[in-house]
């Protein structure tokens, strides 16, 4: 008997075929979709989480207090780890980093070659870091790798990239040399497994604390600076937090100034917050994901899912009343109603089993391309046995939703009436629930339409906006050697299509999270009255290269050794209510010194578009000048590789490599981005999924109104008249669905883009907009069905049983 019902519920789906395309084809988009989002959702959210101890772990971060203002730091002075390590005993561990930060090693190969390498992640760590943060250790002793000054830890990757690919032992490795920049030995003596692309510190190498503090002895003893040092404590108990740093507001003061001490706080922030908290900003060599974004990322996951779902139950519940004469025979040969709902539960059963296939498939291709397409970020999600159980999950509340229902109300029809396919529904279980669903599938297509819409027209404001600099065509790479700066800028600008070259310490607009900090004040103030400020270092040919806009004083005339000249932003007038002109020979004090104001230049984004401009000095120090900027006439080939010649020429003993400062600035967004192509493509699949549901709907009006078409044809009807019949009932659907979404979406974007100092204003247009495409899909989806039914020739439809 099984047999044979098997062999009619296959049959009954090979006969629709349409209908099960569409069943198939709507619900794999869906599960799929919101195993995607799930997966990601997970990674982001268990960043740091495969830590034995990662909730005992906290980051102490600082806040720092200005008059107008309060600066939240990720990073604190260096000396602060070994200052709590001594005072507070009932600390557990207290561990000090220093980076990642990108440094350059040589390797010679057995046969005397010696090869260059730039590594970004290089992270400085004490011995205690190893006791902190777990590793999979492939070779060396994790408790003695980084005591000795001159040793370093390799991630297996370095270990292969610097060795050979062909590693079979990795103790081979250990004991192995290689050169911190051309110079300084380090000897292999630990590797260690690849991190989790879901770390916090992400790093390729561990290098001793020690070697960093011996070779920067200014900055790891320094309490008044803060130059990318992260200090975690390791508690017994969570209770311990507030105790500590109620503990530490008094103590700090043995160790600060008395006016750092005034302004200073520190504050111990968990481990599993620091990834989603955008407070603090992003670890060096990081990147933060909002809270809140991975949350609307969750129910939107729920809403992809609920769609599909709702549109599968939908399709199945209108199509089952067909079959009503099929109930009525096999009732009166003697079936019995278990049997009948044993059928109808297997077809369905079938049906999803196939679709469940299909999902895992295309969950599985979709997470590949999200890995490869996010590779900006290391993005490494992994499909396991743990998202193929929730795809089952989801299968069994679809099979309770779209197959038992339905069944239940087949099996319970009296055969007479069956037979003679007189079979009533009640409006309120049967046409009054299918709109209802088909109101709340428009409402969430809409809300992803109008929002995609927003984000859309959010970052084309930021392609567009003025940003008060040029940054067409400008190439940045290294400046290792300063002595050869002049020989550089000279050999750059024998070919023609090199137009201008630069140096400093960053282009206009902060990038690749690399900013300097200060604060300023005039003579006559005190340090608490000082101000917090962005320091920028350029040439004399800075200001022209990059176009920035003087409006009053003048331009550097030479760089110096030690600076005595500052060029400043309109926006640091503002904090004395000084004129451009006034401020022309004015004296600043800032932390690394005082000088005399020679030029104000016109406000510029020197951050991102997501913030606002902030008061910013410029200086004619030879001091950090580490970046050359170069305005080529065009993108080719040609000419960067006459680039790179010329610094493989001049700089013989460093790595090239180049980016161009569009892509640099274009990282800025890419949480942005990432929000901008994610509701892209879920626009996209809600939209498909909803209009499946509207064809499959449609499919089966059209097949039960084949009679009422023929008629209304012979009367006289034409084919607007029918197609116009059909979609009228559509129509207002989606226009309540519009009713309803537009104030759920309006507040969600309206807080959205109160996390940007630049923005676009909310207008009708976006929201009629994201109506209109909407229902012209939807009308697109109806027309072709009503079309076919239309064109029909009416004798066979009259004649249609």
């Amino acid at each position: 008997m099984f047999r044979n019902y098997l062999k009619i519920a296959w049959r009954n789906l090979v006969k629709n075929k349409l209908s099960t395309l569409i069943n198939v084809l709507g619900l794999s988009i869906g599960i799929s979709a919101c195993m995607v989002i799930l997966v990601f959702t997970k990674y982001e959210s268990d960043f740091d989480s495969y830590h034995q101890r990662s909730d005992d772990i906290y980051r102490v971060v600082q806040h720092t207090e200005y008059p107008e203002e309060t600066l939240y730091w990720n990073t604190t002075a260096y000396p602060l780890a070994e200052a709590l390590r001594n005072d507070f005993p009932e600390i557990d561990i207290v561990t000090q980093t220093a980076g990642p930060a990108s440094r350059e090693f040589s390797v010679k190969n057995e046969q005397g070659e010696v090869t260059l390498y730039e590594e970004p992640y290089v992270l400085f760590a004490d011995g205690y870091y190893l006791e902190t943060f777990d590793a999979e250790w492939l070779a060396g002793d994790r408790n003695t790798a980084l005591d000795n000054y001159g040793s370093v830890v390799l991630t297996e990757y370095l270990a292969k990239k610097y060795f050979g690919n062909d590693i079979s032992n990795y103790g081979s490795v250990l004991g192995k040399t290689i050169m911190l920049n051309s110079k300084d030995p380090l000897v292999v003596s630990g590797v260690v497994k690849n991190p989790p692309g879901n770390a916090n510190q992400r790093y390729n190498m561990l290098v001793p604390y020690e070697f960093f503090k011996e070779n920067n002895p200014f900055f790891t003893s320094n309490w008044s600076g803060n130059y990318q040092g992260t200090t975690f404590v390791v508690l017994k108990n969570e209770k311990l937090k507030e105790k500590l740093e109620s503990a530490i507001a008094g103590w700090k003061k043995k160790y600060l100034k008395p006016e750092d001490d005034r302004r200073i706080s520190y504050f111990l922030q968990p481990l599993k917050e620091i990834h989603t908290e955008t407070l603090y900003g992003s670890i060096p060599g990081g990147y933060t994901m909002p809270a809140g974004v991975l949350r609307t990322a969750s129910l939107v996951a729920l809403f992809i899912l609920i769609i599909a779902i709702v549109n599968f139950v939908n399709l199945i519940t209108a199509q089952s009343t067909s079959r009503s004469k099929e109930v009525g025979i096999r009732k009166v040969l003697g079936g019995s109603r278990f049997n009948l709902i044993f059928q109808f539960v297997l077809e369905n059963i079938i049906l999803i089993s196939l679709t469940l296939g299909l999902s895992v498939l295309m969950s599985y291709f979709l997470i590949n391309e999200l890995n490869g397409f996010l590779s900006i970020i290391n993005l490494k999600l992994h499909f396991g046995w743990e998202q193929i159980g929730l795809v089952l999950l989801i299968g069994g509340l679809t099979v309770l939703l779209a197959a038992i229902y339905p069944a239940l109300v087949l099996s319970s029809f009296k055969p007479i009436p069956a037979l003679k396919n007189m079979v009533v529904f009640k409006k309120t279980n049967g046409l009054t629930l299918r709109k209802s669903l088909i109101v709340f599938q428009f409402v969430i297509v809409q809300l992803f339409v109008i929002a995609s819409i927003v984000v859309a027209t959010q970052m084309n404001y930021f392609r567009n906006q003025e940003i008060g600099f040029s940054s067409d065509a400008v190439v940045t790479t290294s400046a290792p050697e300063f002595n050869k700066l002049e020989v550089y800028r000279n050999a750059l600008l024998q070919d023609k299509d090199i137009l201008k070259v630069s140096f400093g310490s960053g282009p206009p607009m902060g990038v690749n999270g690399y900013s300097l900090g200060t604060s300023f004040r005039t003579p006559e103030q005190t340090v608490e009255e000082g101000k917090s400020a962005e320091m920028k270092i350029g040439d004399i040919n800075y200001l022209d290269f990059y176009d920035l806009e003087l409006i009053a004083g003048r331009n550097f005339i030479s760089n110096k050794n030690r600076f005595d000249e500052f060029i400043v932003n309109e926006k640091l007038l503002k904090a004395y209510n000084w004129t451009p002109q006034e401020a022309i020979g004015k004296r600043l004090a800032i932390n690394e010194g005082e000088a005399t104001i020679v030029g104000v230049v016109k406000d510029f984004n020197n951050h991102s578009l997501q913030y606002e401009i902030t008061p910013c000095i410029i200086l004619n120090w030879n001091a950090y000048q580490n970046n050359a900027f170069i305005k080529i006439a065009d993108g080719s080939s040609r000419t960067l590789a006459s680039v790179e010649k010329t610094w493989n020429g001049i700089f013989k003993n460093s790595v090239y490599n180049y980016e161009f400062l569009d892509d640099s600035m274009e990282k800025e967004y890419l949480v942005e981005r990432l929000i901008f192509n994610g509701f892209t493509i879920l626009s996209i699949l809600a939209i498909s999924i909803g209009c499946l549901g509207l064809l499959g709907l449609m499919s089966f009006i059209t097949l039960r109104k084949t009679k009422e078409i023929g008629i209304r044809k012979v009367l006289g009807a034409g084919l607007l008249d029918n197609v116009t019949f059909f979609s009228k009932e559509f129509i207002f659907l989606v226009a309540i669905a519009f009713i309803i979404a537009v104030p759920l979406v309006y507040y969600a974007m309206n807080m959205w883009l109160q996390g940007f100092s630049y923005k676009v204003e909310l207008s009708l247009w976006m929201f009629l907009s994201g109506g209109v495409i909407t229902l012209m899909i939807a009308l697109l989806s109806c027309s072709f069905q009503s079309v076919k039914a239309s064109l029909a020739d009416p004798v066979k439809s009259l004649r249609t049983e």
